[in-house]
């Protein structure tokens, strides 16, 4: 009976494992770039993106530039792709400045990586419309990405 009772517990011990929610560890991330003067609300649209390879990330930059040259004020432009995948979050148009959007937490679990967005600036008085976005990079992985807003 006790040989029973250990198995059935060892089983349920390892059935626990397989859990996506246990246990969470941080992610690091660096800033690529991050500001709310990106106002070509005709290309790009409100989204949450991961690019993971060099192609993607070039376009993504070129369709940021069609009316002003955002990527010149990023941190990094060069990606190492073969290290590095990007984590970007787009706000929808704001009608007036001083919004933010921001990656506020990275966390991990066995198959997949959380994404925390928050907006912690929600404007100003000043009639320049403005569309919020935050750009990191973070070691490559396969593990799933979800954003929590």
């Amino acid at each position: 009976m006790k040989q029973i009772l250990l198995l059935f517990s060892i089983l349920l011990l390892l059935a626990s494992c397989d859990n996506d929610e246990l246990p969470q560890s941080d992610v690091p991330f660096a800033l690529v770039g991050k500001g709310d003067s990106f106002s070509n609300g005709q290309s790009i649209a409100q989204r949450h993106l991961v690019i993971k390879d060099a192609k993607t990330w070039n376009n993504f930059k070129k369709e940021m530039n069609i009316t002003s040259d955002v990527a010149k004020d990023f941190k990094e432009t060069n990606i190492d792709f073969t290290q590095y995948q990007v984590i970007a979050v787009i706000d929808k148009t704001q009608p007036n400045d001083g919004h933010s959007i921001d990656i506020v937490e990275m966390t991990e679990n066995r198959n997949t990586i959380i994404v925390k967005v928050e907006k912690l600036e929600n404007g100003n008085l000043t009639k320049k419309s403005s569309k919020p976005y935050d750009i990191v990079k973070t070691a490559k992985t396969d593990k799933k990405v979800i954003f929590e807003q």
